[in-house]
């Protein structure tokens, strides 16, 4: 297999060097637009020399972002490349036409790296498709927040500090606001569902909210409900045949899976009809786990795995919040207008529903910018 790599960030160098370790995987271009001593006879800032390269069979899109990322990865499939990447932000708006486009030209489009890091999920959530008829997906699928988060609650510090050290120490991006406002966990939430029900999910339509507003007096709460604050995706398959997905704050009980889930782990867990809660965890972001993702799926292209084991889903979801209704937290210094018990400063909320909620802090927000919610789940 002859590789060109598309970026040598920190993935990117990740997946270079365990691919230097093999004999059947050779990478012989790489798009880079810094020199790196020792590699320029491999390097070019002309994606032009990758496309048109015969002897390229696979493209390793390691840019991230939507664009040239976008374009780049469907000049590829038209050429008659294989693609593997680990960009959920434009795999999430553009699946469809990828998807497609690939099964068109006869050639995979391997994505397992953009959704769980290093965790075999989305593999093993199309094989348990294939064979039974899945309900839901929940989980904690962000490792810099599910860090941030779970420093803050062990430790006792502020959100600010706690991101800075994150940043310092490269688990977070000098702009965190994919991070920390839910748009990394809306972008996987959005591809898992369209794997597991075999409709599109539009990213825009799952209702989203980051921990951002979090603070120390929040945390104090939570101590005393007996709760631990995750940031959970989530969607369901509803019984009139819609679909409820989103993400944000959950108070889980302190001896729940989730609260046990430390650092920057990531848990998903998958429902079916038949097989029950199937749970996956491990790490979810960084270098070597993210590259050993992407490296499964060249390894799959080389053993002939059937494109087909990823079927093209029919048709885009209807989204539907009103469905999933559970009681909230919420610390506000405006009137809720809702149904709510008084917690010092904050409110538990009488059950209400993940869309009202989330239209009612987008309403409350004109009065309190730095409002904070989050669910509580049974």
């Amino acid at each position: 297999m002859k590789i060109g790599l598309l970026g040598l960030g920190t993935i990117g160098s990740g997946i270079y060097e365990h691919l230097l370790k093999r004999d059947d995987i050779q990478v012989v271009r790489i798009l880079e637009l810094l020199r790196h001593p020792g590699l320029e006879h491999l390097e070019t800032s002309d994606f032009n020399e990758i496309l048109n390269d015969p002897q390229i069979d696979t493209v390793i899109e390691l840019i991230g972002g939507m664009e040239p990322a976008h374009t780049f990865t469907v000049q590829a499939l038209k050429a008659g490349k294989n693609v593997v990447s680990a960009n959920k932000l434009m795999l999430s708006h553009h699946m469809e036409e990828i998807l497609t486009l690939a099964r068109k030209m006869g050639v995979h489009y391997r994505y397992d790296a953009s959704v769980g890091g290093s965790i075999p999920f989305l593999y093993n959530l199309m094989r348990h498709r294939s064979a039974d008829r899945l309900t839901a997906i929940s989980g904690i699928v962000n490792g810099t927040t599910n860090l941030i988060l779970d420093i803050m609650q062990r430790e006792g510090r502020g959100f600010e500090d706690v991101l800075a050290e994150a940043q310092l120490q490269g688990y977070a991006e000098a702009n965190p606001a994919a991070d920390i406002d839910g748009i990394d966990a809306q972008c996987k939430i959005s591809i898992a569902s369209a794997v597991a029900y075999q409709r599109y999910v539009r990213p825009e339509a799952v209702d989203t909210e980051g921990i951002r507003h979090i603070t120390a007096g929040d945390i104090i709460h939570f101590k005393r409900l007996d709760r631990v604050c995750r940031l959970i995706a989530r969607s369901t398959l509803n019984p009139n045949g819609t679909i409820s997905a989103y993400v944000e704050p959950t108070l889980v009980a302190s001896d729940a899976t989730e609260a046990a889930v430390h650092l920057n782990n990531n848990t998903i867990s998958v429902t079916g009809e038949y097989f029950g809660v199937h749970t996956f965890q491990g790490q979810g972001a960084g270098k070597d786990p993210t590259a050993f993702a992407v490296e499964l799926g060249l390894r799959d292209i080389l053993d002939g795995v059937s494109p087909r084991l990823n079927p093209i889903p029919q048709g885009y979801a209807e989204v539907d919040n009103g469905e999933a209704i559970h009681p909230y937290y919420l610390r506000t210094s405006a009137t809720p207008g809702i149904p709510a018990r008084a917690l010092d400063g904050a409110y538990i909320t009488d059950p209400i529903s993940v869309r009202e909620m989330h239209d009612l802090a987008k309403r409350l927000r004109a009065a309190d910018p730095g409002l904070f919610f989050a669910g509580i789940q049974d």
